[in-house]
């Protein structure tokens, strides 16, 4: 396996494969929003994803400069979340591995966009909680400081853990026979804490049997820290998500959500088996209120299911409760009727 990626290397291996949490409704971070409203910018594009799952990166690359720019209202709308001096991390999800995890076409089009603003190579770190799962999602590792990053916070394979543990999540409201040897805390990743200074949360559209869904708020909960197996009871999810996003730190540092729906997973999620429980939306979601982006994202699923056939999440004996938890705690709205979606149609 290389260690070292450049730009160009990293486009060439990606293009083959198939936030902020805490924010008040008056926040600034919600720009573009009419008062009392969160807005989402909804872009489909008809020929982004072709026969045999193929992804047209020029596509995505198109969705992402236009959502962007009508999300912002800016001509430079990355200057209103990043600058070229920041650390930027890009939370993928690759729990859905092999069949199902950020699209690399994504990942690129969004280096591109800040690399175009003068965020150094080296400086744009590509990350998720588990090296087993973003090696299995055919991503190449490169720790060098040179080039495009790409790692995880845990690699059994060379047994890394980067965690800090003077960052955690602390709750004793959880299943004690699942503690690991930390206890009652979550310690965040030295990723998310030391390695970036501003972080983009890329989600994926799908369902999962424990929570309902595992979309922008999850990614975060039980992506950005570790010792968080204890909170898989259907009591304890909900209360686990929706307070690890309401932390301070991921208010700080998480600028823009995206819901990566160019493909999704509406049942047996969130680690997909089979393609019959996949489908191609074709579609991204860009927020800053990822709440609001869940609550349509939720929407999105149940609408799929009912398609096919299925009942309600709601009737599956999984709780959704996470997204309505996150928004009493006034990280966003979850009310369909408070949001604002702007959609786009391409191709």
């Amino acid at each position: 396996m290389k260690n070292k990626i450049n730009r160009r290397e990293f486009i060439k291996k990606s293009s083959s494969a198939v936030v902020g949490a805490g924010i008040a409704l008056n926040s600034r971070m919600y720009i573009g929003a009419e008062p009392g409203k969160s807005r989402i910018v909804e872009v489909v594009h008809s020929g982004v994803v072709k026969d045999k799952r193929k992804v047209d990166v020029q596509a995505v690359k198109e969705m992402i400069s236009i959502g962007i720019k009508t999300l912002t209202g800016s001509k430079n709308p990355w200057k209103q979340f990043i600058k070229p001096e920041d650390r930027v991390g890009l939370k993928i999800n690759t729990l859905g591995r092999p069949m199902l995890y950020t699209h690399h076409e994504l990942i690129q089009a969004i280096a591109d966009e800040l690399l175009d603003i003068g965020v150094k190579e080296k400086n744009i770190i590509i990350w998720d909680r588990f090296e087993g799962h973003m090696k299995n999602s055919n991503f190449k590792f490169n720790n060098t400081g040179v080039g495009i990053q790409c790692y995880g916070t845990n690699s059994r394979e060379k047994g890394v853990s980067r965690n800090d543990m003077n960052v955690f999540y602390e709750s004793s409201f959880d299943d004690p026979g699942k503690r690991d040897n930390n206890g009652t805390i979550s310690p965040f990743s030295k990723i998310f804490t030391q390695d970036c200074n501003k972080i983009i949360n890329m989600a994926i559209l799908k369902d999962h049997t424990l929570s309902g869904v595992t979309l922008c708020l999850k990614n975060l909960a039980y992506g950005v820290c570790n010792n968080n197996n204890r909170f898989h009871g259907k009591e304890h999810i909900g209360p686990f998500i929706s307070g690890f996003c309401a932390m301070p730190q991921i208010k700080e540092k998480v600028v823009l959500h995206i819901i990566d729906g160019l493909e999704a997973c509406f049942d047996k999620g969130p680690v997909p088996s089979s393609p019959n429980v996949l489908y191609t939306p074709k579609t991204l979601w860009l927020g800053t209120d990822p709440v609001a982006l869940d609550a349509v994202g939720f929407q999105a699923i149940d609408a799929k299911r009912k398609d096919k056939g299925l009942p309600p999440l709601s009737q599956t004996g999984r709780p959704v409760d996470h997204i309505k938890l996150a928004a009493q705690k006034g990280i966003g709205t979850d009310d369909l009727g408070k949001i604002k979606i702007d959609k786009i149609k391409l191709g």
